[in-house]
């Protein structure tokens, strides 16, 4: 790995490394959370509300029809819940479950306890509730559990906490489990009624185990629960992170005044509906209006039916099965807004409304989330760690890689792949990932390693400056400024193409012209020449007299750099074409070029000696090129490429196979193809004198001498004129009175340079 590429993958790991640390600390002592809890928030809005169509759980709310069709003014004397239990418990219900708390003696009517006292003992399934009492003093802090009355308590009935816990932004997230007042662990209603669903004691034992769950156990039994505790910044909470199912209405909602609402309670008159006497078993309406009264139009002909047979026991079963109370776990609260006890929510603005959710509906959602197990997970703080040191890694490999503006634009991108890994995570594996952190890593490890890497850099550009500025073209000592990662002072192994081209009879025109003449028709041809070679990311390696030594893919690495050296070749030919009439005109000579292009592996590198060097290429693909250069004369053509250059940019170019040549030193054969064109370009018939000099060479190689000297006469007669097909029918004509060797291949040796 080159030495300042592999200096920078370590001060980036150590950026990323250290920007990781800080952003986890930050999170241990919850500096993030109150903007991680709003994206908490987001994510449940795109997840969107859950299908609660299975729950066996209901709210029943003192809403503001309940305040419209009850006559008397809340608080509503005890008689109204002493009758809200009794006609529960004669629909069916299971659980009953107050989130009103009767701490108080019932002012309103003194027998109004002992009646609600009575059908709670009855009833033998109610849950009522009380709450912790903290008093604050000089001496410290004062605990008491604030319970139902007495006569309450009497019943045998269970009770348990409510509370509300709130987050700084005033938000309802979390669900208590418990609290510790005097020693003694007091349970939340909600685990009041999970203990009861789940058939432990109403206070069992607990511990908290190793991944963060209350395993709760009774001694007596080998059945254990496991509730879920939300990790905050100082460790595990006793407290679930609830997961809200929808905004407020997502559990079916009834009115406590239709709970009420029965032959023996009377509401105001227009509201007065006996509805509850549709459900009773022993309703005092007859089974022809409660028939009448169903939702389902095919039930009730059922109904009827079974009733015209006199079977009233299918009736009623009929009848059951659209009561909405039956089985049910029924949460008593208040919603309306008056009474201060609506709460905000993930879901508060949700779909453009925004809905406060009643207290009461917080339990419901809670209670739902712990029965379905369908907790709210969090990773551990060792993958929490390895997640912001993986995304900071990501952000300072793509600076180190790539320019800081399309670094940043990639760095905008890595940070929303985070925020849909943490909401793909939420959606499909209940996870919140803690991505605030991720993405302030993401954005200050950014601006570290750009920072460092403008740093570097600058030190960089004047380092290579000072060694190139004396032979490097402006437009590569830019780029390499820019990009100092781009290439090695030292020797290396790369793949490049290498171009030479020499004028064709230079020697004669040098003899023809005066030294200064020669200058000047020198200048015209080097000029555009090496304009068009640099156009094309050449390296200009060398002039040597009317020779230019060019290099494709050094010292920056470019994969296109066959095709570029062959294209780079085309232009040239095609610009002399002009330079070659003003040449003529202004000085008497035709200036032709020879062009030899090869591609291959070469080691490139600063030769030379400690007071004078050059960055430069040297290998047998360098030679073979200068090679072809010169092989041109032999055939008559004027750029020749070998095999590895023509593999590689076919297709982009148009060429002919030539020969299978032997160079000037060397023992084995190079496939050699003439360059024609940029691909599609061929000019009209060159098509044609390609196929028949293909055809042509293919019988030379078989021996076919004849057939070859036939083809290769083709060519000539369709373009008047083809040099190479020349060059094969003397061959063929040799060959015929002088056979090659039995294990000659075709090749040809050349015997000068």
């Amino acid at each position: 790995m080159k030495k300042n590429i592999l200096r920078q993958l370590i001060a980036g790991f150590i950026i990323a490394f250290g920007v990781s640390l800080v952003m986890f600390l930050l999170l241990r002592i919850g500096f993030f959370r109150s903007l991680e809890l709003k994206f908490l928030d987001y994510r449940f809005k795109v997840r969107g509300p859950l299908d609660v169509s299975n729950s066996n759980i209901i709210v029943v709310a003192i809403d503001d029809q309940t305040f419209k069709a009850c006559k008397d003014r809340y608080p509503f004397p005890r008689e109204y819940y002493a009758h809200l239990v009794k006609n529960l418990i004669e629909v069916g219900a299971r659980l009953i479950v107050f989130d009103i708390q009767f701490t108080e003696p019932d002012y309103k009517n003194p027998n109004g306890d002992s009646l609600l006292a009575e059908q709670i003992k009855r009833a033998g399934n109610v849950i009522l509730c009380g709450k912790i009492v903290r008093q604050f003093s000089r001496g410290g802090v004062y605990s008491f559990a604030d319970t139902p009355i007495p006569i309450l308590m009497e019943t045998g009935s269970e009770w348990g906490v409510v509370g509300e816990i709130q987050d700084p932004d005033g938000f309802t997230r979390r669900y208590l489990i418990f609290d510790l007042v005097n020693n003694s662990f007091i349970y939340s209603i909600g685990m009041k009624v999970i203990f009861k669903e789940n058939g432990l004691s109403p206070n069992p034992d607990f511990y908290l185990d190793d991944e963060g769950f209350f395993v709760f156990f009774d001694s007596t039994k080998a059945d254990s629960l496991r509730v879920l505790a939300h990790r905050g910044s100082r460790g595990f909470e006793q407290t679930v992170l609830i997961n809200y199912y929808g905004p407020a209405g997502t559990f079916p909602t009834y009115s406590l005044s239709s709970i009420l609402d029965d032959s023996e309670f009377d509401l105001k008159e227009e509201e007065d509906t006996d509805y509850m006497e549709l459900f009773k078993k022993n309703s005092i309406y007859p089974y022809e209006l409660r028939i009448a009264l169903l939702s389902d139009s095919v039930k009730q002909v059922e109904a009827f039916a079974a009733l015209a047979e006199g079977d009233t026991s299918i009736v009623e079963d009929i009848i059951q099965s659209e009561n909405p109370f039956k089985d049910k776990i029924v949460l008593v609260g208040v919603s309306i807004e008056e009474l201060h006890d609506n709460k905000y929510t993930p879901f508060y603005e949700y779909g453009g409304v925004r809905r406060l959710m009643p207290g009461v509906e917080t339990h419901a959602h809670a209670i739902q989330t712990i029965l379905d197990g369908n907790y709210i997970k969090t990773l551990p703080l060792t993958l929490d760690f390895l997640l912001i040191l993986i995304f900071c890694l990501i952000t300072v490999m793509l600076v180190l890689l790539i320019r800081p503006v399309f670094g940043g634009l990639f760095t905008l991108a890595n940070i929303a792949l985070g925020v849909y890994l943490s909401i793909f995570l939420f959606k499909n594996n209940n996870t919140w990932l803690y991505i605030t952190p991720v993405i302030a890593g993401v954005f200050v490890s950014y601006v570290t390693d750009v920072l460092y890497q403008f740093i570097a850099e600058q030190r960089e550009k004047k380092k290579i400056r000072s060694m190139f500025q004396t032979y490097m073209s402006p437009r590569i000592l830019r780029y390499l400024e820019e990009h100092p990662e781009a290439f090695s002072l030292k020797g290396e192994k790369r793949e490049a193409t290498m171009f030479f081209s020499d004028i064709a009879g230079f020697t004669t025109i040098s003899e023809t012209l005066p030294a200064e003449e020669l200058a000047i028709v020198l200048n015209k041809y080097l000029s555009p020449m090496t304009e068009i070679l640099m156009s094309y990311d050449g390296y200009v390696d060398k002039y040597e007299g009317d020779a230019i030594m060019c290099d494709f893919g050094v010292p920056v690495e470019d994969p296109d750099h066959a095709w570029k050296a062959c294209w780079a070749a085309l232009d040239q030919q095609e610009k002399l074409k002009e330079l070659r009439e003003e040449i003529r005109k202004d000085h008497g000579v035709n200036i032709y070029v020879r062009m030899g292009i090869n591609s291959g592996i070469v080691s490139a590198g600063n030769m030379g000696s400690n007071q004078r060097f050059q960055y430069t290429v040297m290998g047998d693909a360098v030679n073979q090129a200068s090679r072809f250069e010169g092989a041109n004369k032999v055939y008559g053509t004027w750029i020749m490429i070998g095999e590895t250059t023509y593999n590689s940019a076919k297709d982009k170019i148009e060429a002919r196979v030539l020969d299978k040549l032997v160079v000037k030193g060397k023992t084995k054969p190079i496939t050699v193809y003439e360059l024609l064109s940029k691909k599609g370009k061929l000019d009209g018939n060159m098509e044609e004198v390609r196929d028949y000099f293909t055809k042509g060479l293919m019988a030379y190689w078989n021996r076919d001498w004849d057939n070859a000297i036939k083809w290769f006469q083709k060519a000539i007669r369709v373009r008047g004129d083809d040099p190479p097909s020349r060059v094969f029918i003397e061959r063929c004509k040799f060959y015929k009175k002088n056979p090659p060797p039995p294990d000659w291949k075709g090749d040809f040796v050349m015997t000068t340079k």
